[in-house]
């Protein structure tokens, strides 16, 4: 997996911050997109797609810039500072499912429509997450040479603002594979309620639903690809998390040395500046644990990467967590308001660690992974 240069992605950076900035400030375009429904497409989307990182890590033939996973992550970091509710990570997952497990009509077909903004989809993995409900299968079965899927799936985010879904299901033979499914079919029923974070996410019932099989039932090309998505998918949620933490931080340290108490800031008060020494010593392990979680995506061996990616997840949710509970008690009462987006962070917070199991999640994964090795 290449790179953008140093250079250029700095710039990226450097410029979705300030896009986001300028149009997507806490006080007003976040709480814009707060009040859209669960089919509404997130303006900021628009957003992002004019700013080409749909493209991100896409091959230039498919229109996109090349870049790699730590192109990824710096935007994921400044997305999780603006706190944006958008369907973005999920379809940059998606696209590299199709690059990895689809069949070269595929490509051509779906990942300009990607990097265009003309097309979105959204994630249907049996991620076994705390949102996910256990037991569920969903099955895939050929109707005159149509494959039709029946079976339930929760938690799907923005399933109702997306063209299409990326659905595991469960064939006659017992094999798993990925369909590409339309999601504005009569036979995808959705539910959709809110999450404590803002995003909208919906239980989907497939009643016989049309799909196309992603890549060649008879190649096996999706096991890679599902064991490198997974690791992305961490990988970026950590960086998430870690700009949420640097800005959650930031305004903390902003908080205590404007409020006063008894006439002196709060910042002067030794017991808080230590406090905020260990907040800063808790965000430097999260730095570390994002970089662990890149390089799991780059290790060649299954097992060491699975173990890296579970030490980076164990690390970034406990650290960052920590930082955030920090940040709200420091600003007191106000902390848990409405208007101040510390709190938002922390309920951005607990989201990311039930999609990725947080610490106990990583902690099984690496319980398990010692005891296959």
């Amino acid at each position: 997996m290449t790179e953008l240069s140093r250079e250029d992605s700095a710039s990226l950076a450097e410029a979705l911050r300030k896009a986001l900035q300028e149009q997507y400030a806490f006080a007003s375009g976040r709480k814009l997109e707060l009040a859209n429904g669960p089919g509404q497409s997130p303006a900021v989307s628009a957003l992002l797609s004019g700013l080409g990182l749909n493209g991100l890590m896409l091959p230039e033939i498919h229109g996109g810039f090349g870049g790699g996973v730590g192109d990824l992550q710096r935007v994921q970091r400044e997305l999780g500072r603006a706190l944006v509710v958008a369907p973005w990570f999920d379809s940059m997952l998606a696209a590299q499912a199709v690059l990895l497990a689809g069949t070269p009509g595929q490509q051509c077909e779906l990942l300009p429509a990607l990097v265009e903004g003309n097309l979105s989809i959204a994630l249907a993995l049996d991620a076994g997450t705390a949102l996910d409900g256990a037991g569920q299968v969903v099955t895939a079965g050929q109707e005159n040479a149509v494959w039709r899927l029946k079976g339930t799936r929760s938690s799907v985010f923005h399933a109702g603002s997306v063209d299409q879904l990326l659905v595991p299901a469960t064939a006659s033979d017992g094999k798993v594979g990925w369909f590409l499914v339309p999601a504005k079919q009569a036979e995808v029923r959705q539910r959709a309620h809110r999450l404590v974070d803002g995003n909208w996410t919906a239980e989907l019932t497939f009643d016989g639903a049309q799909g196309e099989y992603l890549g060649s039932p008879e190649i096996a090309s999706q096991a890679t690809a599902s064991r490198l998505i997974r690791l992305l998918s961490i990988a970026g949620r950590c960086a998430e998390a870690l700009g949420a933490a640097e800005a959650a931080l930031e305004m903390t340290v902003q908080y205590l040395r404007t409020r006063k108490q008894f006439g002196q800031a709060l910042g002067d008060y030794q017991a808080l500046r230590h406090r905020v020494a260990e907040m800063y010593i808790a965000l430097e392990q999260a730095r570390s644990a994002v970089e662990l979680a890149a390089e799991a995506v780059q290790a060649k061996d299954p097992g060491e990467a699975s173990r890296r990616s579970a030490q980076a997840q164990l690390v970034a949710s406990e650290a960052v967590t920590w930082v955030l509970q920090q940040a709200i008690q420091l600003h007191g009462g106000m902390g848990m308001t409405e208007e101040l987006a510390v709190g938002h962070y922390y309920r951005r917070m607990l989201v990311l660690n039930a999609l990725t199991g947080g610490v106990s999640g990583a902690l099984a994964n690496l319980f398990q992974e010692e005891a296959s090795a």
